[in-house]
């Protein structure tokens, strides 16, 4: 598992080249939910949540372990705003910030401890987001035959336990914390603007591509791209949909007073 979220760092560019970026709908949706103004975005990566919630006006603190990713995160935020450190063990004083959001990151956290620590660094009533990026082509009657044709080679490649596929995309950790009141979710659908060169970045990301002999991988993505050419895929508009997670910090008034303890 470890070196799977390692390899993230050395996919850097192409991480920041092929994901999707949130339209300004999600964005606000996000940051509505959120509550702040001071927001803390928990794994921000090279800050595809950080950036556009920054530039909403939001007063946002990001915070990634790995080296490469935090170096183009700060070129988007700021290198003051972009924190090293662990969803585990926050960089941030106690109840220092009004909101908490994570993108396509939580599978990757020991959800217990990373919950532990948002129910430290957010104040009562501050929201936190855990977001989730999802295709919404389905099926035969949807999907592109080249979008079809990337699962079969998502099926073929993908070997081992990966955390995103296996098991529920519900933010464990976060169920049932004192902390917290109730999970609820919201879809909201957007669309993903790239064409082949990101498409092909996009897999370049991935963490079971990423971990690829290095000889192996180049050859994936040449054939990748290859077979995206033959498809006769340049830009495109796939569709998506943000799966929010939604929940807020409780008030210790709010609790039963052996929970309360464990929450303030």
């Amino acid at each position: 598992m470890a070196d799977l979220a390692a390899s993230f760092g050395s996919a850097a560019d192409a991480y920041e080249r092929g994901r999707p970026r949130y339209e300004p709908h999600v964005v606000a949706a996000i940051g509505e939910a959120a509550i702040g103004p001071r927001i803390v975005d928990v794994g921000a990566g090279t800050g595809r949540m950080s950036d556009p919630l920054t530039q909403a006006g939001y007063d946002v603190v990001a915070v990634e372990p790995l080296d490469e990713m935090r170096a183009i995160l700060a070129g988007h935020i700021g290198s003051d705003r972009a924190l090293d450190g662990r969803a585990e063990a926050l960089p941030l004083d106690d109840a220092s910030v009004g909101g908490a959001v994570c993108s396509d990151a939580w599978h990757w956290f020991d959800g217990a401890r990373a919950a532990d620590e948002l129910a430290r660094v957010v104040r009562p009533g501050g929201g936190v987001v855990i977001c989730v990026s999802l295709p919404t082509w389905r099926g035969d009657a949807e999907a592109p035959h080249w979008f079809l044709d990337l699962g079969v080679v998502h099926a073929a490649l993908h070997k081992g336990d990966h955390p995103y596929l296996t098991g529920s995309r519900r933010p464990d950790g976060l169920e049932g914390h004192p902390g917290f009141e109730d999970l609820d979710v919201r879809d909201v659908p957007f669309v993903h603007h790239t064409d082949r060169d990101g498409i092909v970045a996009h897999w370049a990301s991935l963490s079971f591509v990423a971990t690829l002999p290095g000889p192996q991988r180049a050859k994936f993505l040449e054939e990748l791209d290859a077979m995206l050419a033959r498809r006769g895929v340049d830009e495109v508009d796939i569709p998506y949909r943000a799966e929010l997670w939604l929940t807020r910090r409780r008030h210790a008034r709010a609790l039963p007073a052996d929970r309360a303890a464990a929450a303030s």
